[in-house]
């Protein structure tokens, strides 16, 4: 699924002026019109050419005050750059001021098409979601937890004296040393009291490699609560001042305090963020005059265990700097083979590539101090522009073998349309090839190929093997994040035996028909022309190539003649893409006897790649009746095929020795 677009809606009283588009792009005396406020004329949106995830936003007309809104917040800058770390569709609303007020252009959607999770290096990201494929649950904080500075769920600071020392300094930055506040109320009954509903609010925010940014904010009041399930983004191109935006929901505070601040929503400041501690500010803009409220929460883990909290140090976790992986002897590991009940350390092996996961995303979390994927194991994570399925993950065998020369190792490599043979020596966490190797192509974006490979796991208990090649740096230049290869280690077996695929014979479709010349007793396997659900899972219907399918089957009730010698062909239109007389002169076909025991059809991958038989395929048995037959006829004389039993008695996938 894609990201959905962030919009976000400017309550300003934005005034739209009927006028004549300028000649020129300036204000001047000049006013404009949303149409005029177009990309590629008033402002342009352009991605970054060595990193997409960066957009580059510019004002393109002069003289006059830009007023944007983007994925992450408002900004008046006439030049300005984004980082979206998730793929997905975004929106820009491009404005200007006027002599008249605001006015704003149509949304212009812009499309990121892959993830970058290097952007999420900030430590913030971490500390508030817990990192990718993770979220982390905020609760409104409800005692003294020695964190914060704070005893309850919110407190007061001036605008004018944001660190209460008498500096009046107006700047509000992030970390709890640049700003203290002058009045924590606690816990008052005038206030939020005791027993509130609010205290059983929650947000939480997550990091979901499909779905982006996550947002589910329940906010618990007098009348039973709401639960928003929307969106979040965290603007840090100033490390110094983060904000945070909302889609689709609001930041938490308490049902009394809606319309003391009118935005909960756009460029809320964050105060602190630590793995325990979040503080987030709004302003205060009712009546009472401008005041930062500052909202208090604690993750859930630290509410129900406060011992995990440091008691020396409450704040940020340091970072950790970039740590490769190791291993204590990877020339052993690299053929350490399962066997029946233990292990070998054999001098050649097999990797084959994880068919359900090919391929995935490495990163290094400098917070956590790990290395984090984005945890792909099925197909339906394989399915968006950024992340695409790899048809050819089945025909990827990789045969290591050690060689005379001490410390050199040998490399055959079969791909779809390739096989080629290398040397590569081990070197540290490192596979060196003497050639250059491509383990996979996908598409131009996503390819595991080159001279090196760093080594991110290998595990015989799990018979795993992860290849990566760098796809990004952090700040001091070291790797923190690889594209990566998901093999498998091919287990020492005598079994050899088929795959079985499940069906179901109360679905089977079969009937009799004239195609392309030539009169046949038909039964459909897959046929989603059919109208009828069919009679086998087509996600399990996947021929590698040398690999065939056999279908075994009976047909009773055809009444036939003296001599017949009926023919049986399987007809699909992947591998053999043959109908009628067409299939049944091709060299599959094959002749059966006349009765009702069981026959045995088989149809090879002969395409020298992998065929997966999803989507708009069919595969069917089609035995010849032409002239062979004499019944059974309707009343009408035609062949009746209510009075013929079509079963399947088995469908297997074998590997062609």
């Amino acid at each position: 699924m894609k990201l959905k677009s962030y919009i976000y809606s400017f309550v300003a009283g934005a005034v739209m002026l009927t006028a004549c588009s300028p000649d020129e792009h300036n204000l001047g005396e000049m006013t404009y019109v949303a149409d005029d406020l177009v990309q590629g004329i008033a402002f342009s949106v352009t991605p970054d050419a060595a990193d997409p995830n960066t957009i580059h936003l510019k004002s393109l007309v002069a003289g006059v005050t830009p007023l944007w809104e983007t994925p992450q917040g408002r900004s008046q800058k006439e030049n300005m750059t984004i980082q979206l770390p998730f793929a997905g569709d975004y929106n820009v609303t491009f404005g200007v001021m006027t002599p008249a007020g605001p006015v704003y252009g149509a949304p212009y959607t812009f499309t990121v098409s892959q993830n970058n999770f290097g952007m999420l290096e900030d430590e913030i990201w971490a500390n508030l979601a817990g990192g990718v494929g993770k979220s982390r649950k905020w609760i409104p904080i409800d005692k003294n937890y020695g964190i914060g500075r704070c005893t309850g769920p919110m407190m007061y600071m001036s605008p004018d004296d944001v660190k209460n020392d008498g500096s009046a300094s107006k700047d509000l930055m992030f970390g709890s040393e640049n700003w203290t506040p002058n009045w924590d109320p606690g816990i008052q009954s005038w206030l939020i009291p005791a027993g509130d509903p609010y205290f059983n609010s929650y947000m939480t925010f997550g990091l979901d490699a499909q779905n982006g940014c996550t947002a589910e904010v329940f906010r618990n009041d007098a009348n039973g609560g709401t639960l928003m399930n929307g969106k979040f983004s965290l603007n840090i191109s100033d490390p110094k001042r983060p904000v945070i935006t909302f889609d689709k929901c609001y930041a938490l505070h308490n049902a009394g305090f809606d319309e003391v601040c009118a935005n909960y929503t756009v460029d809320i400041k964050i105060l602190e963020c630590t793995p325990y501690l979040l503080q987030l500010a709004t302003m205060r803009t009712n009546s009472e005059g401008p005041w930062w409220l500052v909202w208090n929460f604690i993750s859930e883990e630290a509410y129900n265990d406060p011992s995990i909290i440091p008691t020396e140090d409450a704040g940020l976790l340091g970072t950790t700097p970039v740590q490769e992986p190791t291993y204590d002897n990877l020339e052993e590991d690299l053929f350490r083979i399962a066997g029946s009940g233990a292990y070998y350390v054999g001098t050649a092996t097999t990797y084959l590539m994880n068919e359900d996961a090919p391929y995935d995303w490495y990163w290094w979390n400098a917070a956590s101090a790990a290395w984090e994927s984005n945890g792909f194991d099925s197909a339906d994570d394989y399915s968006t522009a950024w992340a695409p399925a790899y048809a050819n993950a089945g025909d990827f065998t990789m045969n290591l073998s050690t060689s005379a020369t001490t410390g050199t190792y040998n490399c055959d490599i079969e791909l779809t349309d390739t096989t080629y043979s290398t040397t590569f020596v081990v070197e540290g966490n490192k596979l060196v090839f003497a050639d250059e190797v491509s383990l996979m192509k996908v598409n131009d974006n996503i390819q595991v190929t080159g001279k090196e490979f760093t080594v991110m796991k290998i595990s015989a208990d799990d018979s795993q093997v992860i290849l990566g090649v760098p796809a990004g740096k952090d700040a001091s230049g070291a790797v923190n994040k690889y594209l990566c290869a998901n093999l498998t280690i091919k287990p020492i077996t005598s079994d050899n035996g088929p795959v079985e695929v499940k069906y179901d014979n109360s679905l089977i479709s079969a009937y009799f028909e004239t195609n392309n010349n030539a009169f046949q007793y038909r039964f459909d396997v897959y046929n989603p022309w059919g109208g009828k659900d069919p009679m086998v899972d087509i996600t399990k219907m996947k021929l590698k190539k040398n690999q065939k399918l056999v279908i075994k089957f009976k047909v009773s009730g055809i009444q036939w003649k003296d001599g017949a010698e009926p023919m049986v062909a399987i007809s699909d239109n992947l591998i053999i893409n043959k109908w009628g007389a067409d299939v049944f002169a091709d060299p599959s076909a094959i002749k059966v006897s006349a009765d009702d025991s069981e026959k045995t059809i088989e149809l090879v991958n002969t395409t020298g790649a992998t065929v997966n038989f999803e989507g708009m395929s069919c595969v069917s048995v089609c035995m010849l009746v032409g002239d062979m037959a004499e019944g059974p006829l309707a009343e009408d004389g035609s062949f009746d095929s209510s009075q013929v039993t079509a079963e399947v008695t088995s469908i297997t996938i074998h590997t062609i020795q």
